[in-house]
C-alpha cells in the first residue's frame, strides 16, 4: 500500500493552492471578513474553537503527547511545521450571486504532507471533563485518549484540500467526528459480502451491536458498539488493506481489536496500543517508506 499512499495523500503545495481565501497563522491576521465564521456557524449556532487554537498554537495542542506518546511528539518537533488556519471560499449554492462561505480548516505541514486536526468547542476538551454522550473516550486506551485526544476533536491525513467532516483515515479519530461502525468498514471491504461478513464478526462478537431502550417509551433501537477509531488506509482506498483498529465503545476494558488486510476470520488483539500507535503515527509523520508492521504488537485472539 505504500504507492497508495503517496498516489492518495495531497501535497503541500496542492493544499495550499486550495486554500483560496489565504493561510494564517496567527489569529490577528485573519481578515475581519472572515472572523465571523470562525465564531459562529453559518446558521449563527456555536462553532469550533478556530480562534483559540491558533492563539495557542502547535506547542500547546502537542504537548499532551510529549509524556504519552513520545515518539509522536519528536516527529512533531523535527519535521511538522506550525498550525495554520486555512480559509477555503466555496460558492453558496442557496445564493449564487451572494459572498462564498467560509470553511476553515487547521492544519499542519508534516514533511510535504498534510495532517488536519478539529478544534472542539470553547471549553469542551476532555482536559475540560467533556468526553461524549456515553463517555466514549474512556473506551480508548487512556494514553490515546489522553493524548491525540485531549485538546483536539481528532486527526486526519486528507487526500485532497477539502473534504467532508466524517471522512477519517490515518491518522486517531474523535468519536464525535465520525468512529466508523464495524459494518461500515466491512461495506469497504466488500460491499457485496459485507452482510455475511457481519454474521461473522455477531458469531464472534455478540455484543457487537446491542439493543438500547428509550427512556420515556421503551422503543428499542440497535447501537453498533464496535468501532473504528484508526484506519490506516488514506481516504478514497477501500478494500482489504492496510490495518484498522476498534474499540468497544460502551465497553471500559480498553481493549484494542485490529483486523489486517480484512481478515475477519483472524481478528487480533493489539498488546500495548499506545507504543504500537505511537511508532506507526511517528512513522506515518515522518512519511518513512512502506507500511508499518504492527505485527510485533498484534496477538490472535
Amino acid at each position: 500500500m505504500s504507492h497508495l499512499l503517496e498516489t492518495k495523500s495531497v501535497t503541500s503545495g496542492e493544499f495550499r493552492a486550495g486554500m483560496d481565501g489565504g493561510i494564517y497563522e496567527r489569529y490577528d491576521d485573519v481578515p475581519d471578513a472572515f472572523r465571523p465564521r470562525l465564531e459562529r456557524r453559518r446558521d449563527g449556532g456555536k462553532t469550533e474553537d478556530y480562534a483559540g487554537m491558533l492563539r495557542r498554537g502547535k506547542d500547546w495542542i502537542v504537548e499532551p503527547l510529549k509524556e504519552l506518546q513520545p515518539y509522536s511528539y519528536r516527529a512533531f518537533q523535527e519535521v511538522v511545521g506550525p498550525l495554520l488556519l486555512g480559509i477555503v471560499l466555496i460558492k453558496d449554492l442557496k445564493n449564487p450571486d451572494g459572498p462564498p462561505l467560509v470553511t476553515p480548516v487547521m492544519f499542519f505541514d508534516a514533511s510535504g504532507r498534510m495532517v488536519q486536526v478539529r478544534p472542539a468547542f470553547a471549553g469542551g476538551t476532555y482536559e475540560d471533563g467533556r468526553d461524549t454522550i456515553r463517555g466514549t473516550l474512556q473506551s480508548l486506551p487512556a494514553a490515546l485518549a489522553r493524548s491525540w485526544l485531549w485538546r483536539t476533536n481528532g486527526w486526519r491525513m486528507p487526500s485532497e484540500p477539502f473534504q467532508g467532516p466524517l471522512i477519517n483515515r490515518r491518522l486517531v479519530c474523535h468519536p464525535m467526528q465520525g468512529w466508523a461502525s464495524i459494518e461500515d468498514v466491512l461495506k469497504t471491504y466488500d460491499p457485496k459480502r459485507w452482510k455475511w461478513m457481519m454474521n461473522t464478526i455477531l458469531k464472534r462478537f455478540p455484543d457487537a451491536v446491542v439493543t438500547h431502550y428509550h427512556p420515556d417509551d421503551g422503543s428499542p433501537s440497535e447501537w453498533t458498539q464496535m468501532r473504528c477509531f484508526l484506519d490506516t488506509r488514506p481516504p478514497g482506498v477501500n478494500g482489504p488493506v492496510g490495518d484498522q483498529f476498534f474499540v468497544f465503545d460502551e465497553h471500559r476494558d480498553q481493549t484494542v481489536y485490529h483486523i489486517h488486510r480484512g481478515d475477519i476470520d483472524s481478528i487480533r488483539i493489539l498488546r500495548d496500543p499506545a507504543d504500537a500507535i505511537d511508532r506507526y503515527c511517528a512513522h506515518t509523520l515522518r512519511r518513512h517508506p512502506g507500511e508499518f508492521d504492527f505485527s510485533p504488537w498484534s496477538e490472535p485472539l
